[in-house]
């Protein structure tokens, strides 16, 4: 286990931040970071004994995931994580796959009641309809098959017309990657982790689709949903 504490230390892992494990060839992979990977020589049953069971859960013989990290569960027990990557779970153990889902949707569900708001909170966004300051809610969602990941924009402000270059019509209700054809899936995982874990995050980044340096804001206003507040830089 000291070694283990050594390559942690020494590659910046920080064990909350994990999104997965898995083996490949002789190495074990630690993804500690959306897009950022670092391996070790350490066997694979190692690394699982050394992180705490309640938050990662063993799904394969090659692949661990944090619990907090995953995005959706299919039918078929096929995992989907918060940037994209997906893994096959154990096909004997579909029933625990599905137990676990099931589980995931209740703690949403709970989530839902404890903040539920007497008028839909998509209808109160309207005051913010003349905001000078560009403002969008999108919605996490899934294929037919529940494996790929895509975002709704549910409410658009006036302004989002300006900074996007879209009609607010053209933009409601439908996706991301329909509305901008190039849209970079680099904006997916910071969306999904606030609709899902309720973080906030800023991202200052090019985006192509746009052609424009934007500053955007993001918060959790209901599990499931995203709201960004756009700055051009």
């Amino acid at each position: 286990m000291a070694d283990l504490n050594r390559f942690f230390k020494r590659n910046d892992i920080e064990i909350e931040k994990i999104l997965y494990i898995y083996h490949h060839g002789r190495k074990t992979i630690v993804c500690k970071d959306p897009g950022i990977e670092v391996s070790t020589q350490t066997p694979f049953r190692e690394v699982l004994a050394f992180l705490p069971k309640d938050d990662f859960i063993s799904i394969t013989r090659n692949a661990i995931v944090r619990r907090d990290k995953i995005l959706n569960i299919s039918h078929d027990g096929v995992y989907t994580m918060i940037d994209g990557k997906t893994f096959q779970g154990r096909t004997r153990y579909l029933s625990t796959h599905r137990k676990l889902k099931k589980e995931m949707e209740q703690d949403v569900k709970n989530a839902k009641v404890e903040n539920l708001l007497p008028l839909s909170f998509l209808d109160k966004c309207d005051i913010l309809n003349n905001m000078p300051v560009a403002y969008c809610v999108i919605e996490l969602t899934f294929d037919e098959n529940g494996h790929g990941v895509d975002f709704i924009f549910r409410y658009c402000n006036k302004q989002m017309e300006m900074v996007e270059g879209i009609p607010i019509e053209k933009m409601l209700n439908r996706s991301f990657y329909e509305v901008f054809k190039n849209g970079d899936r680099k904006w997916l995982v910071a969306y999904a982790d606030v609709a899902l874990n309720g973080s906030n995050r800023t991202l200052s980044d090019y985006s192509p689709e746009i052609n424009k340096n934007l500053t955007i804001y993001c918060y959790q206003p209901k599990p499931g949903f995203c709201a960004c507040v756009l700055v051009p830089n």
